[in-house]
C-alpha cells in the first residue's frame, strides 16, 4: 500500500536520510523484481557516500508520470525518479554526474523551426542523457522525439493499441527550413502500438539538405503520407508528410534531428539552433507560435544543467523505446 504521506519532492531528503526500506516499499513490482531490498540498500548506501544533501533541479509531467531530478551538493551525482498518479515509484536511476562532451558547444549554422503545427510535447530532447535518450549515440545525440498529449498528459485516448487513438498520429509534419529533398523512404507499414520494427529503424523518413551542408531528418512517418520527392526544393513550413508509427517506434511520434551528413551511419548529430532562440528540452510544450520565452542563453543553461550521466543504473523506465541504431 502506498503511503499518502509520501511527497515526491522530498525524495532526495529521504534518500539522503537512508530511508531505503520505505523507498523500496513505494516502488513498483517491476522494480522490486529487478533488485532485492538487500541489494538496493547496499547500492544506495554506497551511492550516498560523500553526499551532504541532494537538491531538486528538474521537474516535468509526461504521459501520466511526474519526473524529478536531483543533484548532490558537489554536482557529482544525479538521481532521477518517476512517480505515477498513485504516488508509486515507476523508475529510479542513480548516476554519476558526467562532464558534457565537446560537441555540446557546436550548434547548427542555420536556424530551424520545429517541424510541427499546433502544440506538441518534447518526450526526449536536450543536451544530456537524463533528458534525451538519444544522447549516448553520436549520430542522434541532439535529436528530438515529439508527441502530442491530451488534458491528462497522456498521448492517447481510449485504448492504446490503435494508432488512430494517439493524438500525434496523422498530424502534419513540416519542413524545418528551406532545402532540397535528397532522400525519401516510404512503404514501411505502421506498427501496432507496443510493437517495433528493428529491421527498418527509421521507418518512413525524409532527409532534407539545407545550406551549410546541414541535413535534417524527419522519421517514423506514416506509410503513404509523404508528399515530397527526391530532388524537390521545399520551403520552411511546407507539408512533408504525416506523423506515423513506422520503424523502431512503439507509439506514434516524430523523430527530428539535424546532422552533418546524409549518411545515417557516418553522420554526427548537431545541436540545433532554433529561429525563436529557444532550445526546448524533455517535458516542454512547443509550438511555432511566437511567445515570451526564456532567452537562448537561459535555455542553453537549463538544457545543460538537467544533467549528463554514465555508468551506475537502477531503472525500470517507462519510456518510448523508439531510437534507431
Amino acid at each position: 500500500m502506498i503511503s499518502s504521506l509520501f511527497k515526491p519532492e522530498e525524495f532526495g531528503e529521504m534518500f539522503k536520510n537512508e530511508q531505503f526500506e520505505e523507498i523500496y516499499s513505494l516502488s513498483s513490482k517491476d522494480f522490486q523484481d529487478l533488485i532485492s531490498l538487500e541489494d538496493f540498500i547496499e547500492l544506495s548506501m554506497s551511492f550516498n557516500e560523500g553526499v551532504n544533501y541532494y537538491k531538486l533541479e528538474f521537474k516535468s509531467i509526461l504521459k501520466g508520470l511526474n519526473h524529478y531530478i536531483w543533484l548532490d551538493d558537489r554536482e557529482s551525482k544525479a538521481i532521477s525518479v518517476s512517480v505515477d498518479k498513485n504516488l508509486q515509484i515507476q523508475s529510479l536511476l542513480l548516476k554519476p554526474y558526467g562532464a558534457s562532451v565537446e560537441s555540446d558547444t557546436v550548434y547548427t549554422k542555420n536556424k530551424y523551426s520545429m517541424p510541427i503545427e499546433d502544440e506538441w510535447v518534447v518526450y526526449w530532447g536536450g543536451a544530456n542523457e537524463m533528458v534525451n535518450y538519444h544522447y549516448t549515440y553520436e549520430n542522434q545525440r541532439y535529436a528530438y522525439d515529439l508527441v502530442k498529449t491530451g488534458k491528462d498528459n497522456g498521448t492517447n485516448k481510449d485504448t492504446d493499441y490503435l494508432n488512430e487513438n494517439y493524438f500525434a498520429f496523422s498530424k502534419d509534419i513540416l519542413a524545418p527550413e528551406d532545402g532540397k529533398v535528397i532522400k525519401v523512404i516510404d512503404g514501411v507499414k505502421d506498427n501496432v502500438p507496443g510493437e517495433m520494427n528493428a529491421n527498418n529503424p527509421e521507418g518512413n523518413y525524409v532527409i532534407i539538405e539545407h545550406a551549410n551542408k546541414e541535413y535534417s531528418m524527419l522519421a517514423h512517418l506514416k506509410k503513404g503520407s509523404i508528399k515530397v520527392k527526391t530532388g524537390e526544393q521545399v520551403n520552411e513550413g511546407q507539408h512533408i508528410g504525416h506523423c506515423g508509427n513506422s520503424g523502431n517506434s512503439s507509439e506514434p511520434h516524430l523523430h527530428f534531428q539535424v546532422m552533418d551528413s546524409a549518411d545515417l551511419e557516418k553522420a554526427k548529430s548537431i545541436r540545433i539552433r532554433f529561429k525563436d532562440d529557444y532550445e526546448p528540452i524533455r517535458g516542454d510544450t512547443i509550438s511555432n507560435k511566437k511567445e515570451n520565452k526564456d532567452s537562448f542563453e537561459d535555455r542553453v543553461e537549463k538544457a545543460e544543467n538537467a544533467l549528463t550521466f554514465t555508468d551506475f543504473i537502477l531503472a525500470i523506465p517507462r519510456a518510448i523505446a523508439q531510437i534507431f541504431k
